[in-house]
């Protein structure tokens, strides 16, 4: 037996709701009551149908009057395991379908919350505390019919490779049939007859919406940071990259090339007919509790338009400095920088080393009513309260240097420059760090010292770049180890030296194997190694006299800097990674 945690007022009427929210008079109540007795229906399709009230206005005053959720289940994907968890002939009666699971909480999304014959159903075939919701009738019609027809869904929830599109019944276009039970050709009923083709759609449209939906969902259920979806000569391919390497998930037909990339430009507002040139925009959807932000990139090639989809969870929070993964010596470093009142400090790596997530876990920490902090990024990634974020529109002729300029006379005590890429930029941000501004920023350079010289070569004094930066961080990610398969073994004696590793110490050390849970990759997740450089006066004396980075690097170890190479080192010791990987980070350094 189920229980309605937010528990419905069962004396309230929909009339008396609607009367009290302002939206029904007497009459019209009347008038609404006799059209649902001759027509024998609810008084909220009455309501409707006779034009007095939308949809969107009814469940307005009831998420206010009810203290109920209000979901748009338009912009969200449902698990289909989850949304089983009410019978389908229930699902469809009472027009319900579950939403989300979160512990022992099922969030489960009406039209007609006041249904008392769809909440008593609930609590007897639902086996959880119930969480009602509202969402508008269409909307959990789709649901419904997604739920109960995209049989393969839950297969790419799992992780595992998708039997191709031909299990969707594409129809002429889509090739032979599969039975979705058993993966052998058969047949089975369509789209259009299980009730999934709304007005305006065929059934070929729908299943197309299906396979991008189910393309999004596995890709967010994988922890995936980008999905691409490549047109090969023969086939289509999606890959989704997890932990940092793209992985094959699923095979698709050519032919549906067309289709799905029309899919795809309506979702994210392009230009349908635009093939030749590249484009970009973006999209909102949720996908069980995570509100994903996907940007969207098209581009031609020989065989077609590809997509790249970055998805970002803008539900997510970025943990503080604070609270961190990161080593109790790095955080306390780094702590210790980023409270001073005016400075510049940078977090330096290539393409893909978390410099963006390492800055917004600074502004994270420093984040106070109390301050003015204003960032200026490209693109805001993720939204965060009392942190006035500005987004840089490069084809409107707005770049870094130009925000940042217009954010100095807003009053800020701390700014966020989402990269450092040209002198003008850095030159503004040194001025800001010199006149008692807190700036964070990002740069791409290999190690932490070399961003000193990047800052010179640009044009940049080094008298200001001396006395300007108040830290400077240098950052990999390496690929965690799976705690399910992971498995101790000896690294040959000569590895071991190499990284002066005495083979004789009693240390363990693991290598990956691959189960389910990793996908076979014997990894699950990453984690960020850092070198904290922090400007001594030697240091400072050395950037004034234009000295090169692997001077500086050689002064700041004699003072007790640690390299990335000897961070990486100390997770290896651990146990959480492996020497390869290790290896793999530092080569460049």
């Amino acid at each position: 037996m189920g229980t309605i945690i937010n528990h419905v007022a069962k004396t309230k009427k929909l009339g008396e709701v609607l009367i009290d929210a302002g939206l029904l008079n007497p009459t019209n109540l009347e008038n609404a009551l006799t059209e649902a007795k001759k027509r024998n229906m609810r008084l909220g399709n009455a309501l409707l149908s006779l034009g007095i009230l939308s949809e969107d206005k009814i469940l307005d005053a009831l998420s206010s009057q009810l203290s109920l959720r209000k979901i748009d289940l338009s912009k969200t994907i449902v698990d289909p395991a989850i949304g089983k968890l009410v019978p389908e002939r229930l699902a469809r009666q009472f027009k319900m379908v579950p939403v989300t699971m979160v512990g022992d909480v099922l969030t489960v999304a009406l039209s007609d919350p006041l249904n008392v014959f769809a909440l008593d159903a609930l609590k007897r075939d639902v086996n959880a505390n119930i969480e009602v919701a509202l969402s508008n009738e269409k909307d959990i019609l789709r649901a419904i019919n997604y739920v109960w027809t995209a049989k393969e869904v839950s297969k790419a929830a799992a992780g595992q490779t998708v039997v191709s599109a031909d299990a969707f019944n594409f129809g002429a276009g889509g090739g032979r049939q599969i039975a979705p039970e058993t993966g052998q050709p058969g047949s089975f009923a369509s789209p259009a007859s299980a009730g999934t083709a709304q007005k305006g759609e065929s059934a070929d449209d729908v299943n197309i919406i299906k396979l991008v939906n189910l393309i999004i969902f596995s890709g967010a259920k994988n922890r995936a940071s980008d999905i691409h979806i490549e047109p090969l000569e023969d086939e289509i391919i999606v890959r989704e990259r997890i932990d940092g390497d793209l992985i094959k998930t699923k095979e698709i037909p050519i032919q549906l090339l067309n289709s799905i990339i029309a899919r795809i430009k309506i979702m994210a507002n392009m230009d349908i007919a635009e093939k030749r040139n590249p484009q970009d925009s973006r999209f909102d959807i949720n996908v069980g509790e995570k509100n994903l932000d996907v940007r969207v990139s098209v581009v031609p090639t020989i065989n077609g338009e590809k997509v790249v989809f970055r998805l970002l969870d803008k539900s997510s929070k970025v943990a503080k400095v604070s609270e961190s993964s990161l080593d109790k010596n790095d955080k306390d470093k780094i702590l210790k920088i980023i409270y001073k009142k005016y400075g510049l400090f940078l977090i330096s790596g290539p393409t893909g080393s978390g410099k963006t997530t390492t800055a917004y876990s600074v502004i994270s920490e420093l984040n106070d009513i109390r301050k003015n902090i204003i960032t200026v990024e490209d693109p805001v990634e993720y939204k965060m309260r009392y942190v006035n974020q500005i987004e840089v529109n490069q084809k409107g002729g707005v770049g870094f240097a130009d925000a940042l300029r217009a954010v100095l006379r807003q009053d800020p005590d701390i700014i966020l420059v989402g990269e450092i890429r040209d002198e003008e930029t850095a030159r503004i941000a040194i001025q800001a760090a010199l006149t008692g501004h807190f700036v964070v920023s990002t740069i791409h350079t290999q190690d932490a010292s070399s961003a000193v010289s990047r800052l010179i070569d640009m044009g940049i004094e080094p008298f200001l770049v001396s006395s300007s930066i108040a830290g400077i961080i240098g950052q990999r990610l390496i690929k965690k180890l799976c705690d399910s398969c992971k498995k101790p073994y000896t690294p040959e004696p000569e590895l071991l030296k190499e990284f002066d590793i005495n083979p004789a110490g009693k240390y363990t050390f693991y290598k990956e194997t691959g189960c389910d849970l990793c996908r076979d990759t014997g990894f699950h997740g990453r984690l960020s190694i850092q070198e904290i450089l922090v400007p001594t006066k030697n240091i400072q004396k050395l950037i004034i006299e234009k000295a090169d980075s692997t001077q500086i690097r050689s002064q700041a170890i004699k003072e007790g800097f640690i390299p990335l190479r000897i961070a990486g080192l100390k997770k290896l010791i651990e146990g959480v990674t492996t020497l390869e990987e290790v290896l793999q980070a530092t080569q460049d350094i």
